[in-house]
């Protein structure tokens, strides 16, 4: 079961972005304090870090230790949901999915592009535009 967290001291909706995402998935969350990668990589191998840089947000893929994918959020929308909730996370993007599907539920959907659709808790349904970040 992959765990879901965030850089040390995230902004709130940092937080709440990474909380819905795991919700979502039905991964863990796991609040980091002061918890070093190493740490939580003994809890489990996979992890998805939510952090800032730069002014954007990011989502990046670690599985034992080693960065495997790396995204910028390069937008973020968030509606009220007012269809049933879905369970998972939708990406337009083949190559997107391919990245995210060893680690989570995923559809690859007819959506455009980089688009990522999925549902969070009170009624939110967030739409990110994710970007593939080559280091």
């Amino acid at each position: 079961m992959t765990i879901v967290t965030t850089s040390r001291k995230p902004v709130p909706e940092l937080r709440s972005l990474a909380r819905d995402f795991a919700f979502a998935t039905g991964c863990r969350y796991i609040l980091r304090g002061k918890m070093g990668l190493p740490d939580l990589h003994s809890l489990d191998p996979a992890l998805i870090l939510f952090f800032k840089r730069e002014g954007y947000f990011y989502l990046r893929l670690d599985d034992h230790g080693r960065n495997t994918a790396e995204f910028v959020i390069s937008s973020m929308t968030i509606t009220k949901r007012e269809e049933a909730m879905t369970r998972g996370i939708e990406v337009g993007d083949p190559s997107i999915y391919e990245r995210l599907a060893p680690y989570i539920p995923v559809k690859l959907s007819e959506g455009n592009g980089g688009s990522c659709v999925f549902d969070g808790t009170r009624s939110r349904r967030y739409l990110l535009r994710l970007i593939i970040h080559e280091a």
